[in-house]
């Protein structure tokens, strides 16, 4: 087994050199805040940017590495694989990336983009770099990029490269041609480097910043990257606590990335400062949440600061980041290599997001896009959206991708939600369709199935018989809010506190396909707020059974004008009673407050995380309510079962019965870990 299998991960990454000498930082701050791994960056800079020379660097990083052996620290060593400042892009302006004009992609407003096409300069002298690197005692390789941009790369070997595969030039690509361009780029890189990499027969791990819950607009596709690296991570952790900010960004692409892995170890990248904010540091309580919340995803955690550690060692954020690094290690039994007990999939769209329209967050290399299009529904949004009312709702589940469906790896779900997944090959189409008939059950929303993987749309959704619908579907939106009501009780009316519910702006209307029902109906859209309601209705919420299974189709970009439009206590109610009607749940609790539940297995164990996010309504978190007497009933045949916590609750009135254990933790602090044999 290599050496970061089957073990917790404590990566330390000091982003910066201002001063503070590089030993120094090894010894009286990584080797003392409980890291276990250090990824270095602070020994080949001055200041925040560092490329390495095995020249300049390759004397002093052997002494690094021996005094790093003495702390028992393992050394990943930094490379950056996107970017060189003024003077290497003056002596080696062949090694950039070049827009349609001729002129640099520039990066940061100082630096420049390298092109990492294989077959260009750049990534033939990065090659020697590299096997120069490995030939020093290092652990692993740490690669930050490879990027290359959306709006192509104009250099000379693009240029050729471009006419030979496609036939004409550059200029003249389509979309589907720059974005196949710089994901081959990319993928050729990583690709090359991992095959120097295995030539030496060391056990040295590689990895880099993967693309999570975005489309493909920097090259780095993560289902292609992932063959040749040994660790997946993406920066779930680098936020800024804003109010409008998930409080879920870690939850959803470390679950995103697991699926992926195959069993790989994630990372989850998160900076001990707030983003954008060098120098203003987060909270403790933010640092333990954030830790408690990736280890509980089955991620690693890599904590960077990117101000000097003499300056901020010292602060709330880094004592609590070294607290969470001793309580990790201190329990790793725990946190060896697990996997999810879920039994309810939200499915993520590469497709879509990369040929329809889907919102992504603001990066280093692209800025923050919000889909405009009037008619179209937000992938990304609904999918955080939903995110949001199952976590809110003590739901575990995972998110899976098109891949995963195409593997047939569904068939472990009783349930699985696809969130306005608008593109969608024949493939899939086909194997979700066998996935409900075979039993399982579908919740999808909008204009799901209605174009092809490439974007292009269809005549009618390629769901369409599953879901219930049939026709050609006529776009209806609502200039002010419009409303739905139940066609009669049934499993989705319970608990539900009135009889007209918002409707969602964007809805199509269809015909219903024989056998379905609809067990919602929209109004026809209002002209205003203050009207009679029109007589006239179309279906809302479709129930179609097919074969063993079961659909249940929202018309309408339902979880994305829940939490952007108009907020409500009864569209999580409905989601709610989706999942009771059709999954067994793994976890359920009970009493108030924001808890994250999540049980994984480990071997013949199980490992129950509770976080604790009940707290004032603003962020950043500063102080974490306390929950007393949380009821827990848990979906486990284990006789005579055993629990034991780590962080002081006290489990009492445990029962069993069936294949239930039910217990009640007298106190909820921030977090808690919970073994059960």
């Amino acid at each position: 087994m290599k050496w970061w299998e089957n073990q917790p991960l404590t990566i330390c990454a000091v982003q910066c050199n201002l001063g503070d000498d590089a030993f120094w930082v090894l010894d009286e701050y990584v080797a003392k805040q409980g890291f276990n791994t250090e990824q270095c960056l602070h020994l080949f800079t001055k200041g925040h940017f560092a490329t390495y020379s095995e020249e300049r660097h390759g004397e002093k990083l052997d002494q690094y590495l021996a005094r790093s052996r003495e702390h028992g620290l393992r050394q990943i060593c930094y490379y950056n694989t996107h970017c060189v400042e003024e003077a290497p892009s003056k002596e080696h302006p062949e090694w950039l990336q070049r827009k349609a004009d001729g002129s640099p992609l520039e990066a940061y407003g100082v630096c420049n983009m390298v092109c990492v096409n294989p077959r260009g300069p750049w990534h033939k002298q990065y090659l020697e770099n590299i096997r120069a690197l490995i030939k020093h005692e290092i652990d692993g390789i740490f690669l930050d990029g490879p990027v290359m941009r959306n709006i192509g790369c104009y250099c000379e070997t693009c240029q050729k490269d471009f006419l030979e595969k496609y036939g004409h030039p550059i200029e003249q690509a389509t979309r589907l041609e720059l974005q196949d361009m710089r994901v081959n780029s990319v993928t050729g890189h990583i690709k090359e480097t991992r095959e120097v990499i295995d030539a030496s027969g060391k056990e040295i791990l590689l990895y880099l910043n993967n693309s999570a819950l975005r489309g493909d607009i920097t090259g780095s596709n993560t289902r292609k990257l992932e063959p040749y690296v040994d660790l997946l991570g993406a920066e779930g952790g680098f936020y800024r606590p804003a109010p409008g900010n998930s409080i879920w960004a870690v939850t959803v692409k470390s679950k995103l990335l697991e699926t992926i892995g195959k069993g790989k170890p994630v990372v989850n990248f998160f900076a001990g400062n707030q983003s954008g904010t060098a120098y203003y540091m987060h909270t403790a309580a933010e640092t333990r949440l954030t830790y408690a919340t990736s280890y509980a995803n089955g991620a690693n955690v890599w904590y960077g600061i990117h101000g000097s550690p003499s300056m901020f060692k010292d602060s709330d954020g880094a004592k609590a980041s070294k607290e969470m690094n001793k309580f990790v290690l201190a329990h790793k039994f725990l946190y060896q290599k697990s996997h999810s007990t879920a039994r309810v999939a939200l499915m993520w769209s590469q497709d879509t997001a990369n040929n329809y329209g889907a919102s992504y967050e603001a990066t280093d290399f692209t800025e923050q896009q919000v889909v405009t299009a009037k008619e179209k529904g937000d992938h990304y949004g609904e999918l955080l959206s939903f995110a949001d009312m199952l976590l809110r709702n003590h739901t575990q589940f995972d998110i899976i991708d098109e891949y995963s469906v195409t593997l047939e790896e569904i068939k472990k779900y009783d349930s699985i939600i696809l969130p306005n997944v608008s593109c969608m090959s024949k493939e899939v189409s086909e194997k979700l369709e066998g996935y409900v008939n075979a039993g399982g059950h579908l919740l999808a929303t909008y204009d799901t199935a209605c174009f092809d993987e490439h974007g292009k749309g269809l005549s009618a959704s390629r769901l369409a018989h599953v879901l219930g619908v049939c026709g050609k579907a006529a776009l209806r939106t609502s200039p002010d809010v419009g409303y739905m009501k139940a066609t009669r009780d049934s499993e989705l009316t319970k608990g539900l506190t009135a009889p007209l519910l918002p409707n969602p702006k964007l809805n199509l209307e269809w015909t219903l396909a024989e056998g379905a029902e609809a067990l919602f109906v929209s109004y026809w859209p209002l002209p205003g707020c203050y009207v009679s309601l029109p007589e006239k209705t179309y279906p809302a919420l479709i129930k179609n059974a097919f074969g063993k299974g079961c659909a249940y189709y929202i018309t309408g970009n339902f979880a994305n004008f829940m939490m952007t439009t108009y907020a409500n206590a009864d569209y999580p109610q409905i989601l709610r009673n989706f999942i009771a009607a059709t999954s067994s749940p793994v976890v359920s609790l009970e009493g108030p407050g924001l808890v994250e539940a999540v049980l994984r297995k480990i071997d013949s164990r199980y490992v129950l995380h509770l976080i604790n996010k009940t707290g004032a309504m603003a962020r950043p978190f500063t102080d974490i309510v306390p929950l007393h007497g949380l009821k827990i009933t848990l979906s486990l045949d284990i006789k005579n079962p055993v629990l034991k916590t780590t962080r002081g609750g006290n489990p009492a009135n445990l029962k069993t019965k069936g294949k239930k254990l039910s217990f009640t933790l007298d106190a909820l602090n921030e977090f808690e870990v919970i073994e059960i044999r």
